[in-house]
C-alpha cells in the first residue's frame, strides 16, 4: 500500500516567508508546492545532517567531520556535474 504524504504545519520568519512567496509568485506556482519542491530536492543533505548530529552529541567529532567533508564534498561534486553537463550518479543509502 503507498504511503499517505504527512502534512506539517510551520511558522516561517518574515523574511523566509517573504522569499518564498517571491519564488513562487516569479514561478506561478503555489508557495507550498515551491516549499515541497525545495525540501523533496534537499533530502539526502537532511538525512547527512541528522548522521552529523547524532555523532556530535555521541561525541565523536572526528567522525562527525569525516562526515561532513564528505557531505560536501558529495554536493560540490553535484553542483559541478550539473556545470558540466556530467551524468549524475546514485547516491549510496
Amino acid at each position: 500500500m503507498k504511503e499517505r504524504p504527512r502534512r506539517m504545519a510551520m511558522t516561517l520568519p518574515p523574511e523566509t516567508a517573504d522569499a518564498l512567496f517571491d519564488l513562487a509568485d516569479a514561478i506561478e506556482r503555489p508557495a507550498a508546492t515551491v516549499a515541497q519542491e525545495l525540501l523533496t530536492e534537499i533530502v539526502p543533505q537532511l538525512h547527512d545532517l541528522a548522521k552529523i548530529a547524532r555523532l556530535t552529541k555521541a561525541g565523536k567529532g572526528s567522525a562527525a567531520k569525516r562526515a561532513l567533508v564528505h557531505m560536501i564534498g558529495d554536493s560540490m561534486g553535484e553542483i559541478l556535474g550539473q556545470q558540466l553537463d556530467l551524468p549524475t550518479m546514485k547516491r549510496k543509502k
